[in-house]
């Protein structure tokens, strides 16, 4: 808030007479440069003046003096290129405050970029403009060296921070491998201001049309952003409006980071470029839409892209869901299941007939299991149908049919015109409702083998589950073979993964481990490393559940018991559970204590 013109403030100290203030005001009507610029120009004032001056306007601090050093780690807080449009620079962070200096206060907006960039609280102060270029040059040319030369030791205890893979917003001050990185290069902050600058005379929501042209800014934009995602193994990409900016988000291995914010100028361009990539109407910015594209990547790989767009309060936010057209299959063997849980598996794949059901939440993984499945049922004697929505891998040797709801083209009528094409094998994407819940049971029961998925919480809720969509329990018990319930989990990076005395036996007592477990089980975890951009983890493994129907669990269906019953006798039967399957892989260092303990509950 202004309480007072900077010119009446000059004027009431003496620091202007009423002549020169009149021409500086006459001149800022002309070029409508900041007062204080034109004053500075024409020697009327010192800097250090209008520092002291500004400050009181703005009712903020002074950098004076101006600190002597800046932590090295603050280099990677905001990019060179950013700092020296801006002209402003972090000088110090204490817990989660970072002061950053301005040399323009009327700049505030970019006070909110540097928020979500880091996510810190932002305090700002004034420094002048001689003093912020000077450090922006010291600060870099540190990092720079620090890049090719070795770390410095604050900026190894930053590595060191980041190391638990924590998706907070102190990430974004660890070493210069994180996430932000993938982005938040020179290379890129100067393309971000090319499509600024290709923008900056065109009307905010006029010049779409442009954008169709493939050399253009902000088209070179879209892909380096998409190509950088696709080639760091990322699944989904967020662009989210805000009230001041607009911020990218990657998920890697499940988690989403903070890869860069760019400026609300460019916010209806990009969006505009996904649709025309995505053949959606660039006019329509009321209503939610969906599209798909292409990304080549070289002449060996190609990206799908899903995209959905949906608008919010401060625009349209888009997400894009990367798929890899030539599948990137897992062999059953590498999902994580132990060895006992994939001979029950496989047994079941074998039998002529039968229901095998994957459950859990969505991005757990069921369709990837179900994937590797096929590929071991893919065979040249056998004809396997799938239908999916949407197909997210392609197959060769199976026929696979993507659901169209808006022609009428379900779950229910695809898998009626299977029934009529000689098929052995039936894969379905997701059991959603009764009519498809009965047809694919049906199947199970007349000598098919069916591999489908439900969203339930554990193995044997997915038994409840079909009681509630209202299939019999007879019919039930009669067609399901095998249930498997999973969780994904990140793996700790093999490159920086070191021992964590962070947890007493008493500890490991309480997540389930047992007293003999104890003594031996050391837990590992990753320190953060350029291979897992600082996040110590790299890839993810599946925690498992497998749950073969035995004659007494049958009868247990048939008498319709309801899931804790039914948990007792599939413990009494053997089960081991998804806590049990986490510890098992913390035992064998593959993740930590944390990523167990948030996807599963006590035994």
């Amino acid at each position: 808030m202004l309480h007072t013109r900077l010119g009446q403030l000059l004027l009431d100290a003496g620091g202007v007479t009423s002549a020169q203030l009149h021409e500086a005001l006459a001149r800022q009507q002309e070029t409508r440069q900041p007062l204080g610029q034109i004053l500075l120009e024409r020697q009327v004032i010192s800097e250090e003046t209008l520092l002291k001056f500004l400050g009181q306007q703005y009712g903020l601090a002074t950098a004076s003096p101006f600190p002597a050093d800046v932590a090295p780690e603050l280099a990677n807080c905001v990019p060179q290129t950013w700092a020296r449009q801006h002209v402003a620079v972090p000088l110090s962070k204490v817990g989660r405050r970072l002061t950053v200096a301005l040399a323009d206060p009327a700049n505030l907006h970019v006070l909110d970029e540097v928020r979500f960039r880091t996510g810190l609280q932002v305090i700002p102060v004034i420094a002048l403009e001689s003093d912020i270029r000077r450090c922006i040059q010291s600060l870099y040319q540190r990092q720079d060296r620090g890049r090719h030369g070795g770390s410095s030791p604050a900026s190894t205890h930053d590595a060191n921070a980041g190391a638990h893979g924590s998706s907070s917003s102190d990430d974004s001050l660890r070493n210069v491998h994180g996430v932000d990185s993938i982005l938040q290069s020179e290379e890129m902050m100067s393309l971000l201001d090319t499509a600024s600058s290709s923008l900056r005379y065109a009307q905010p929501e006029a010049g779409a049309e442009a954008l169709v042209e493939e050399a253009s800014p902000v088209a070179r934009l879209v892909q380096t952003i998409l190509e950088r995602a696709a080639g760091t193994g990322v699944s989904d990409v967020h662009l989210e409006p805000h009230e001041s900016a607009v911020r990218v988000r990657f998920r890697l291995d499940g988690v989403l980071h903070t890869a860069m914010t760019y400026s609300l100028g460019l916010r209806n361009a990009v969006i505009s470029r996904l649709k025309i990539l995505s053949h959606l109407d660039i006019a329509e910015r009321r209503l939610p839409q969906d599209g798909r594209m292409a990304l080549e990547l070289g002449s060996k790989r190609t990206v799908d892209i899903r995209l959905s767009i949906l608008p919010s309060l401060h625009g349209e936010k888009a997400v894009l869901r990367l798929l890899n057209r030539a599948g990137q299959l897992v062999d059953l063997s590498a999902l994580g299941l132990d060895a006992l849980d994939t001979e029950t598996l496989l047994t079941a794949l074998e039998r002529p007939h039968g229901m095998i059901l994957v459950t859990g939440p969505t991005g757990s993984g069921k369709t990837t299991t179900l994937y590797s499945a096929l590929q071991v049922l893919n065979t040249p004697d056998v004809n396997i149908v799938t239908v999916e929505d949407p197909v997210e891998y392609h197959f060769t040797g199976i026929t696979q049919v993507q659901i169209k709801e808006e022609i009428g083209l379900g779950f229910a009528r695809i898998l009626r015109a299977f029934l009529r094409q000689d098929p052995d094998i039936m894969m379905v994407g997701e059991i959603r409702d009764l009519e498809t819940a009965h047809i694919a049971i049906r199947a199970a029961l007349t000598g098919h083998r069916v591999l489908s998925t439900l969203h339930t919480h554990d193995a044997v809720r997915a038994v409840t589950r079909l009681f509630d969509m209202g299939v019999d329990p007879f019919m039930v018990a009669s067609s399901v073979s095998v249930i498997v319930a999973q969780r994904l989990v990140r793996r700790i990076c093999p490159d920086c993964r070191r021992p964590s005395d962070r947890f007493s036996m008493e500890r490991l007592r309480e997540l389930g481990f047992t007293d003999a477990e104890t003594l031996t089980v050391a837990p590992v975890q990753g320190q953060g490393c350029a291979a897992c951009h600082g996040t110590g983890y790299k890839g993810r493994i599946g925690l498992f559940e497998v749950l073969p129907v035995s004659e007494s669990f049958r009868s247990r269906i048939l008498e319709r018991q309801t899931a804790d019953q039914l948990k007792q006798q599939a413990l009494a039967d053997g089960l081991k559970t998804i806590r049990r399957s986490g510890l098992d892989k913390i035992k064998q260092g593959l993740t930590t204590v944390e990523e167990v303990v948030s996807v599963s509950t006590e035994d």
